[in-house]
C-alpha cells in the first residue's frame, strides 16, 4: 500500500470560527465556538471536507465519497455508498494571540429586526464567540493508494482559500491557505515501511512549507463610497460595562467600523420592503419558502436553510470624528420632566466616510443587482438609516461616489413582477 499524507495550513483573514449549539440566555442566545473534549478550540473535519469537496468541483467530486442525494433506499438491491478517498484525520489549532494575559477569543453581538415595527426584535440578541484574525489551523489529510488524480488534487489544494464557519455572508470566516506539504510513503518496500514505522503521530506529517497559489483579487459586486451625515452608533452589545459608562461604538482593530451583520440586516430588511411594495412575495428569512431576498441574502428555514449569494463586508470608517459622550435622558411621562436614574450616554461617529463593499459568492439573477442599488438609493435619500436610533436622526448617510447611478425603479419593478409571476 502507498500512503500520501498532506498538511494544509490556513489563516483567518477576518474574525470567525465554527460555532456549536446555541445556548439560550435571558436576552437571546450565545453561540460559542466548537471545542474538543479537553476544551480546546476545534475546527471540525466535516467542515473542512465539505469545503474541499465544493472547491474541487465535479471533476474530483468522487474523491470525497457519495453525495447525500446519491444515497438510495437501503432496502433496495442497488443500495451502495462510496467512502471518501481523502480522509480528514484532524486539525491543529494555532492561536493568533501569544500573550497569556489576553483573551484568545472575542465576541460579536447582533440582533434580529422585527419586520412589523422596524426595530430590534425582543429577546433576539445573539452573542457570537469568534477567533481573531491571524488564527491558524493545520489540517491533516490522508490518501491511501493515490491514483492518477494525485496531481490534479494537489493543484486544486494549492488554490484553496475557503470561507469557513458561521457569518460568512457578513464577512466572517474568510481564510487563506498560507502553506502546504506532501509526504509519500511506499509501504510495499522495506525502506518505505521502515520510514513509516519510525515516524509516529504528527511527526509523520510534512511541514507546510510549500507556497500556495495566491488568492485571486476578485472585483467586488458593489463598492460604493458613503459619507456620514449625522451621528452614527453601532454598538458592541457589551453587557459587562459599568452602568454609567458611555455605550461604546463597534471597532475593528481600534478603528470605528460598521459590522457587516448590521449592513446586511439593513439591506435585507429594505429589499424585502421594496419587493412587497411592488407586489412580489418576500418572507422574513425564517420560513420554508424561497423568495428573492432569501436567495440573495440566505435563509434560516428549517427545511430550506441556505447560504446567501453575497457577502456584505464590515466597513471601516475613514477619517472618523468621534464624539465620546453624548448624553440622553428618558422623560417621565407623569411629570413631563426628566426621569430620575435614566441618564445615559452614547459614543458617536459624527463624521467620516466608509465603503459599502459587497462580494458575490453565489448565483445572482436579473434584477438582483438593481434591487441592491435601490436599497442604496433609499439610504442616500435618508429613508432608512444605519445603526441605533435612526428614528431620531442617527445613522443618516449619503452616497459620495460619483460613479454610482440610481437604478431605474420602473424597470426594476417590472423585472421583479415578471420573475415572480
Amino acid at each position: 500500500m502507498k500512503v500520501l499524507l498532506l498538511t494544509a495550513r490556513i489563516r483567518l483573514e477576518t474574525e470567525g470560527g465554527v460555532v456549536g449549539t446555541e445556548v439560550p440566555t435571558e436576552r437571546g442566545s450565545d453561540l460559542r465556538l466548537r471545542r474538543d473534549p479537553a476544551g480546546g478550540i476545534h475546527l471540525p473535519g466535516t467542515t473542512v471536507a465539505g469545503s474541499l469537496r465544493e472547491h474541487c468541483g465535479e471533476e474530483l467530486d468522487d474523491l470525497f465519497g457519495s453525495k447525500p442525494e446519491e444515497r438510495k433506499d437501503p432496502d433496495s438491491e442497488d443500495f451502495a455508498l462510496t467512502p471518501s478517498a481523502i480522509q480528514v484525520l484532524g486539525t491543529r489549532y494555532r492561536p493568533a494571540v501569544d500573550d497569556p494575559g489576553r483573551d484568545e477569543t472575542g465576541h460579536h453581538a447582533r440582533t434580529a429586526i422585527d419586520r412589523s415595527r422596524g426595530a430590534a426584535r425582543n429577546n433576539a440578541l445573539h452573542r457570537v464567540e469568534q477567533l481573531p484574525r491571524g488564527t491558524e489551523f493545520d489540517i491533516m489529510l490522508r490518501w491511501n493508494n493515490p491514483d492518477q488524480r494525485r496531481e490534479a488534487f494537489l493543484t486544486k489544494l494549492k488554490s484553496w482559500h475557503p470561507r469557513l464557519g458561521r457569518g460568512v455572508t457578513t464577512g466572517a470566516g474568510k481564510c487563506r491557505l498560507i502553506g502546504w506539504g506532501a509526504a509519500d510513503y511506499d509501504l510495499t518496500t522495506p525502506e518505505g515501511l521502515l520510514h513509516w514505522v519510525r515516524r509516529t503521530g504528527l511527526d509523520s506529517y510534512p511541514e507546510p512549507t510549500s507556497q500556495p497559489v495566491p488568492a485571486p483579487a476578485a472585483e467586488p459586486l458593489l463598492n460604493v463610497r458613503m459619507t456620514i451625515v449625522d451621528g452614527l452608533h453601532c454598538g458592541t452589545g457589551d453587557e459587562d460595562k459599568p452602568e454609567q459608562a458611555p455605550r461604546e461604538i463597534f471597532r475593528l482593530d481600534d478603528a470605528p467600523a460598521i459590522p457587516g451583520s448590521t449592513l446586511k440586516g439593513i439591506m435585507r430588511s429594505r429589499a424585502e420592503y421594496i419587493c412587497r411594495v411592488v407586489g412580489v412575495p418576500a418572507c422574513n428569512g425564517q420560513e420554508d419558502d424561497e423568495c428573492r431576498p432569501c436567495r440573495i441574502f440566505g435563509s434560516g428555514g428549517h427545511e430550506s436553510a441556505r447560504r446567501g449569494a453575497i457577502v456584505v463586508r464590515t466597513a471601516v470608517i475613514e477619517n472618523p470624528v468621534v464624539e465620546k459622550e453624548r448624553p440622553h435622558v428618558a422623560i417621565d411621562r407623569f411629570s413631563g420632566g426628566y426621569k430620575d436614574g435614566a441618564l445615559y450616554k452614547d459614543e458617536l461617529v459624527v463624521a467620516g466616510q466608509f465603503r459599502l463593499r459587497i462580494d458575490q459568492i453565489g448565483k445572482l439573477e436579473d434584477g438582483d443587482l438593481p434591487l441592491l442599488n435601490a436599497v442604496i438609493a433609499d439610504l442616500n435619500d435618508g429613508l432608512i438609516g444605519i445603526g441605533q436610533s435612526t428614528m431620531r436622526g442617527y445613522g443618516t448617510v449619503r452616497v459620495a461616489d460619483s460613479d454610482w447611478r440610481e437604478p431605474d425603479l420602473s424597470s426594476l419593478a417590472s423585472t421583479l413582477r415578471k420573475d415572480a409571476a
